[in-house]
């Protein structure tokens, strides 16, 4: 950020801040996200059609694995966990049974590609199924950030509004840093606080470390007392 010494205080974008930030960094991400609001109804309505289409995919390949496909196929979560039965359960007792398993993994290698289409056909249809629920979710968040409703009112107006709001109270002066009025020293241009922990101490911040005796905990800040 420019004229203020800070390194990783980026106005933007991108912006790579999230609880911790200046005031110009505020006023640049105000202007960037204003000129982008416009967007979130084409957003919604793109994930609508796109999630219809999905939805079109999904039924036909459902309707072809459970009809022409060469072993119909209706996928299920309803398995019962497995549980003992009423005779208790043991370990089966292995014997030198090697032989019969190399033959049938020689038969499983030859029919590799028809088992695994099974497999590969479940996951086809489960991941779609996924698909289509987090284009839904897309849809669905695009029409939150505009639109206020009876169980969320966080709109992206809204959210504006009450970080702005932060500014205003000196409690959170240290993580929303005003870079452009609160300067230290007086007419230095240089902010009291800095934005990120990873920059380098502000004057003020020095200042205070060192005019506080060992063992006497923090000075008290001036500007509280009105002096």
């Amino acid at each position: 950020m420019a004229g203020n010494g800070y390194v990783y205080g980026y106005a933007g974008p991108p912006f790579n801040f999230l609880g911790h930030f200046s005031k110009t960094q505020q006023n640049a991400f105000n202007t960037w996200v204003r000129a982008r609001e416009k967007n979130f109804s084409a957003i919604q309505q793109h994930f609508q059609i796109r999630a219809a289409v999905l939805r079109k995919t999904a039924g036909v390949l459902e309707q072809y694995y459970a009809t022409l496909n060469d072993e119909t196929l209706a996928p299920t979560f309803k398995k019962e966990p497995w549980k003992p039965g009423p005779q208790g359960s043991f370990n089966y007792p292995y014997r030198d049974d090697q032989l019969p398993m190399v033959a049938m993994y020689q038969i499983k290698d030859y029919m590799k590609e028809q088992f695994q289409r099974q497999d590969e056909s479940v996951f086809a249809m489960n991941h779609l199924r996924n698909v289509i629920e987090k284009t839904e979710d897309k849809a669905e968040k695009a029409f939150l950030a505009m639109n206020p409703t009876q169980f969320s009112n966080d709109t992206v107006e809204n959210l504006i509004t009450r970080i702005n709001g932060y500014f205003s109270q000196p409690e959170y002066e240290a993580v929303l840093v005003d870079d452009q009025t609160d300067v230290y020293p007086e007419k230095s241009g240089q902010p009291r606080f800095r934005v990120n922990q990873l920059d380098a101490p502000t004057q003020w911040e020095i200042e205070q470390i060192t005019s506080t005796p060992a063992g006497t905990g923090p000075s008290v800040d001036t500007r509280e007392l009105g002096t």
